[in-house]
C-alpha cells in the first residue's frame, strides 16, 4: 500500500512538471509571436485600384501569423484541461479503494421474467421461454459456456382481430398496407408475384413503377421490424414459415390430428385449437380480397365448435356444450346446426323454457332476414325435445 502511494505521488509530480513546462513554452511562444506581429498593410483607396504583389504577400503573412497564434493558444488550453482540470478526478479515482459488488440474487431476475410472461401478446399456445438459472459445476465454479439465447419468433394471428407481434415491438407499428400484405401472405402459403400482389392489394394504381415501389416498401418495412420473414424466389414472395409463427398453421395441424383420433383423444386436440380462436377471423379489417377467405375460416371455426360441443355433450358436460354452441352462433348467427346443439344442451340442463324461446327467436330471425323457415331437422328436434312422441312429431312436421 505504501509503495502504491509513493508511485502515485511520483506520477503526480511528473505530470505537474510536464504541465508547467508545456505551459511556459506555449506562453513564451505567444510572447514571441506578439513581438513579431506584422503591421497592417495600406489598403487601396478604391475598389478600382490595382492589387499589388507586395500587398498579397503582406496579407498572406498576416494570415499565417494569426494561424500560428490560434494553434499555440489551443495547445495551451489543451494542456490546462488535461493536466489541471481533469487531473484531480483521475487522482481521486486512482486512490479510491476498489470495492467488489456483491452478487445479485438471480431469483429476482427470474421473478421479473415470470411477471412479464403473464402478459403475452395474444393467447397461447405461443409459449414464452424463460431463461433458466446458470448451472453450477461440482467444483462450485460457474460454467462460462452458456447456451445462446433464443428469442421467440415474430407471430401473426388471424383467427380474430389481426395481430402482428414483433420480436422487439417499436413505438411506431407497421402501416396498414404492410399489415394487409402480411395477412395475405399468411393466408396464401404458396405466395404471390409482384404483379399478383399489386392486382390484389392495390388494384387502383395504374402506374407500374409506383405499384412495384409499394410492394418493395412494404416488404422492406416488414424485414426492418420482423426480420427476414418474407423471402423471394424469382418474382414470387412468400412467408418463411420457419422464421414466423402463424396461428392458422397450428390451427390446421390440430384439426388434422383430431380428424384421425377417437373421440376420447379428439377432445383435447379440439380444445387446444379452440384456444386460438379469438373472435371473427380478420376482425376489424375491410380487405376487399378477403371475403371468401373469411367465410372459409368462419366455417372451419364453427365446425370445430360443433364437433367439440357434441363431444362435451356426450361426456356429460352440457354446460360446456352450450358454451361451444353460443360461440358458434356468435360467429354465424344463422347456422342451424349450432342452434340445434344449443337446444340439446339446454334440454340436458332441464331448461325447457330456454329451448322454446330459442326456437321462436330463430324462426323470427329467419323469416325477417331471409324470408325462410327453420330446417326440417331443426323442427323435428324442437318437437322431440318438447316431449312429443315420434308419431305426433312426424305428423306435425309434415
Amino acid at each position: 500500500m505504501r509503495g502504491a502511494a509513493l508511485f502515485s505521488l511520483a506520477s503526480l509530480l511528473h505530470r505537474s512538471l510536464i504541465a508547467v513546462a508545456t505551459s511556459v513554452a506555449t506562453l513564451a511562444a505567444l510572447a514571441v509571436l506578439w513581438r513579431q506581429r506584422p503591421a497592417l498593410p495600406e489598403l487601396p483607396d478604391s475598389l478600382s485600384s490595382p492589387v499589388t504583389t507586395g500587398l498579397l504577400q503582406e496579407l498572406v503573412f498576416i494570415a499565417a501569423w494569426l494561424l500560428a497564434v490560434v494553434v499555440v493558444f489551443l495547445l495551451l488550453v489543451h494542456v490546462l484541461l488535461v493536466y489541471v482540470v481533469h487531473a484531480p478526478r483521475r487522482r481521486t479515482r486512482a486512490l479510491r479503494p476498489v470495492v467488489v459488488p456483491a452478487m445479485r440474487d438471480r431469483s429476482v431476475t427470474n421473478a421479473g421474467l415470470v411477471a412479464g410472461a403473464a402478459q403475452p401478446s395474444f393467447a397461447a399456445p405461443f409459449p414464452l421461454i424463460l431463461l433458466a438459472r446458470p448451472e453450477i459445476s461440482r467444483d462450485s465454479s460457474p460454467i462460462h459456456a452458456q447456451p445462446p439465447r433464443t428469442d421467440p419468433p415474430p407471430r401473426i394471428a388471424l383467427l380474430g382481430p389481426v395481430t402482428i407481434a414483433a420480436i422487439k415491438p417499436r413505438r411506431r407499428g407497421l402501416r396498414s398496407q404492410t399489415q394487409e400484405l402480411l395477412a395475405y401472405l399468411a393466408l396464401h402459403a404458396e405466395g404471390a408475384t409482384t404483379d399478383g400482389l399489386v392486382a390484389v392489394l392495390w388494384p387502383e394504381i395504374d402506374d407500374e413503377s409506383a405499384s412495384r415501389m409499394r410492394v418493395w416498401r412494404a416488404v422492406s418495412e416488414v424485414r426492418s421490424q420482423l426480420g427476414n420473414v418474407i423471402v423471394r424466389a424469382g418474382e414470387q414472395y412468400f412467408l418463411d414459415r420457419k422464421a414466423i409463427t402463424v396461428d392458422l398453421d397450428e390451427f390446421d395441424v390440430l384439426l388434422a390430428q383430431a380428424g384421425g383420433r377417437r373421440d376420447v383423444d379428439r377432445e383435447p386436440l379440439l380444445e387446444r385449437a379452440l384456444v386460438l380462436v379469438r373472435g371473427q377471423p380478420l376482425a376489424g379489417t375491410d380487405y376487399a380480397w378477403a371475403a371468401g377467405e373469411v367465410s372459409h375460416l368462419r366455417a372451419k371455426m364453427v365446425g370445430l365448435l360443433h364437433d367439440l360441443g357434441n363431444l362435451r355433450l356426450d361426456s356429460d358436460n352440457p354446460t360446456g356444450a352450450l358454451g361451444a354452441a353460443e360461440q358458434a352462433i356468435s360467429l354465424d348467427a344463422y347456422n342451424e346446426s349450432a342452434h340445434r346443439l344449443a337446444m340439446r344442451a339446454e334440454s340436458a340442463l332441464r331448461l325447457r323454457g330456454s329451448v322454446a324461446e330459442r326456437y321462436e327467436l330463430l324462426c323470427q330471425d329467419l323469416d325477417t332476414r331471409l324470408g325462410l323457415g327453420p330446417e326440417r331437422e331443426t323442427r323435428l328436434l324442437y318437437l322431440h325435445l318438447l316431449g312429443q312422441n315420434a308419431t305426433s312429431v312426424a305428423s306435425t312436421v309434415e
